[in-house]
């Protein structure tokens, strides 16, 4: 964890920006008292965040198999 200063922050913010972004953790102080932290931002991962998972009501092989007949009172 990185201990940097408000003004060393300001001063050099894209430098910091980059060093977070590379994942490192950054704590701001001011008059040497911590006032922020600067945290990398977890990838997420979209199937984490969906409510319900789905299912499948028939069997795998249930699902492939071919649909005779489907047709014939079209033709």
């Amino acid at each position: 964890m990185i201990k940097v200063s408000a003004t060393k922050l300001r001063n050099n913010l894209f430098k910091y920006l980059d060093k977070v972004a590379k994942g490192e953790a950054i704590v701001i102080q001011r008059n040497n008292q911590e006032i922020a932290r600067l945290f990398p931002v977890a990838p997420s991962d979209w199937r984490e965040r969906m409510s319900t998972r789905p299912k499948l009501l028939v069997a795998p092989d249930e699902v492939i198999k071919p649909l005779e007949g489907l047709w014939e009172d079209y033709v």
